[in-house]
């Protein structure tokens, strides 16, 4: 049985078990924390998001289990790629009998653009946006217009490409956890 392979066990856990943890990541981020940082005072988001950000890694700890996610996705992808078609990615993708193959590619191709938007769109615009609250609080000065102009513009943004993340990562846990089924 091909499931049963080591190999295939192995990648599949770290696969899943990283993609549940990004997801819930993204999800909690998205839904939760983003907006609750904005109903509270600066003085209370600021060294908190300090603290997410620059000595816990979170970002970089998100990314680290995209790219798992991603990188194991498209490893067990090849692996069946292999097994079921004899790297015929036409007979993989388009004449699987439930369609399986084509759902499974475009679930990762969903994946991966996850990645990018997430680790672009909304990874660096929290480090950006985080480093730009530390800066005006070092200052000990309130934020200038042009700062406060800055911080809007990258809120907006990080809010626009989380969502548009969010929803990319919803698709693609719906099209791989369907794709026998279609």
């Amino acid at each position: 049985m091909i499931a049963a392979e080591g190999i295939m066990i192995v990648l599949r856990i770290f696969h899943i078990l990283a993609g549940v943890l990004w997801v819930g990541s993204a999800f909690f981020f998205v839904a939760f924390l983003g907006p609750a940082s904005g109903m509270v005072a600066p003085e209370v988001s600021g060294p908190f998001f300090q603290v997410l950000v620059n000595k816990m890694r979170v970002p970089k700890v998100i990314t680290g289990l995209a790219t798992v996610t991603v990188t194991f996705g498209w490893l067990l992808w090849l692996k069946d790629l292999h097994d079921y078609s004899d790297w015929s990615l036409s007979n993989w993708v388009l004449h699987q009998p439930n369609h399986m193959g084509l759902v499974l590619t475009i679930g990762g191709i969903l994946a991966t653009l996850a990645f990018f938007e997430g680790y672009l769109g909304v990874g660096k615009n929290v480090e950006r946006l985080t480093e730009m609250g530390g800066k005006i609080a070092a200052s000990g000065a309130p934020p200038t217009p042009e700062q406060q102009a800055t911080m809007g513009k990258i809120q907006a943004s990080l809010r626009k490409h989380g969502q548009q993340d969010l929803v990319i990562l919803l698709l693609a846990v719906v099209a791989m956890s369907t794709a026998r089924y279609w």
